[in-house]
């Protein structure tokens, strides 16, 4: 009895002091053909029987784990204390985002925006606001910016409008705030919807990507930055939709991005930074090479995945598959840091907490891939995930994996 007593005591505690379980491991939480499976440092487990479970995500703290099941229409929850799960909405599901400070987990339905607070096991979820476009979560946990999506009017498209709406909104247009309205169609920008947000180091500026509509979307897009304030924007240049293509430096005023026009990936796409302090813009491409997902390693390092360029012309038996580079933002100088196999390539870098970096390796099983980790640049690579399910019915590695970066 006294040892029950302790691991429930301990348990509680736990629960109610999340950041305690943060376990030093790395984690992630990704999909095989036969469910959903959790990766704690060198052990596996499988949480989640099934072949129809997608987008996993870890909350900020990692007790919980969402990811949603069926035809994108169950969205659940796994808590890695008790390992329970529970089903949290019935319906279609899209856009799941947990809060960067506590358990409320966020998600879209049709244009609705809902959200969940997990902390209290007794309750349900509230709608927030109706006619979201996208959204992200605000750094202090308290609203949401959420964009509208554009509307085609007998004088062209309406422009799109960022709001901040609080998470305690309940669909009281009075709480919402406008933020800033995009220009409108002209010769030089056109965009009906964004993408999410992301912040910068100082939580004063966010950047997102605007987009026009999708035959236009896959050659060129806009990337752009708002103040919090909505006082400032800026149209910082042009690049694909692929949402893993921008990401702020961790603790400078640096936003790096994949430059380039053009819906080949494999042509005309540079590793680029824009420092928010000077205005300038440093290109960090490799003549000869394109660039496309990445990570900050720090504020002086970034790994990209990086390939031969290659245009339609050439055979696909003769296309180059990407590597990873290590890139030195100070000097600009750059290393290669793998060399996969043939017929295999390296994308989706990320870096883990302790500065480990992992990415995943395709191969020539067209249904499986593999994560692949390195401790340092002189470390030997292994292998850290046997049989991760590639995208099919959805789009990118998010739908598949998510590795723990404590948001």
């Amino acid at each position: 009895m006294r040892c029950i007593f302790i691991t429930l005591s301990l348990i509680l505690v736990m629960i109610n002091h999340p950041q305690l379980i943060e376990a030093a491991d790395d984690k992630a939480a990704f999909v095989r053909e036969d469910g959903l499976w959790l990766k704690e440092g060198e052990l596996e487990r499988r949480i989640v029987e099934g072949s129809s479970v997608s987008h996993p995500r870890f909350s900020s703290n990692g007790t919980y784990i969402s990811y949603v099941s069926g035809n994108h229409n169950e969205l659940w929850v796994y808590n890695r204390v008790t390992r329970l799960k529970r089903k949290v909405f019935d319906g279609e599901v899209s856009l799941t985002n947990w809060s960067p400070v506590d358990s409320k987990l966020a998600w879209k339905s049709s244009s609705v925006l809902n959200v969940i607070d997990l902390s209290k096991p007794a309750t349900s979820f509230q709608n927030v606001i109706l006619g979201a476009g996208n959204y992200s979560w605000a750094p202090n946990g308290k609203g949401f910016v959420v964009s509208s999506s554009a509307n085609l009017e007998p004088d062209g498209w309406s422009p799109v409008r960022l709001f901040y709406v609080p998470v305690n909104a309940n669909g009281d247009l009075k709480k919402v705030e406008n933020i800033t309205t995009l220009p409108k169609m002209s010769q030089t920008f056109f965009a009906i919807g964004t993408t999410e947000f992301k912040w910068g180091s100082d939580d004063q500026w966010f950047a997102f990507i605007a987009c026009p509509t999708a035959s236009m979307s896959a050659d060129s897009n806009t990337l752009m930055v708002v103040s919090l304030d909505g006082s400032r924007t800026k149209m910082i240049g042009n690049m694909l939709d692929q949402p893993n293509w921008f990401h702020w430096s961790p603790n400078k005023k640096k936003l790096a991005f994949i430059k380039g026009i053009g819906r080949l990936i494999s042509e005309n796409k540079r590793l680029t930074v824009w420092d928010a302090k000077s205005n300038k813009e440093t290109n960090f491409g490799f003549p000869g090479y394109a660039d496309g997902d990445f990570t900050w390693r720090s504020d002086k390092e970034m790994i990209v995945s990086r390939q031969i360029e290659w245009g339609w012309d050439v055979p696909e038996e003769k296309r180059s598959k990407p590597f990873l580079a290590s890139v030195n933002v100070s000097n600009g100088s750059s290393t290669k840091l793998t060399k996969p196999g043939i017929g295999e390539a390296d994308v989706y870098p990320k870096t883990l907490l302790n500065g480990n970096f992992v990415w995943i390796r395709t191969g020539m099983n067209p249904t499986e891939a593999k994560v692949m980790i390195k401790r340092n640049e002189a470390e030997k690579e292994k292998v850290w995930i046997e049989k991760l399910r590639t995208p099919d019915n959805c789009s990118g590695w998010a739908c598949m994996i998510d590795i723990y970066q404590a948001r």
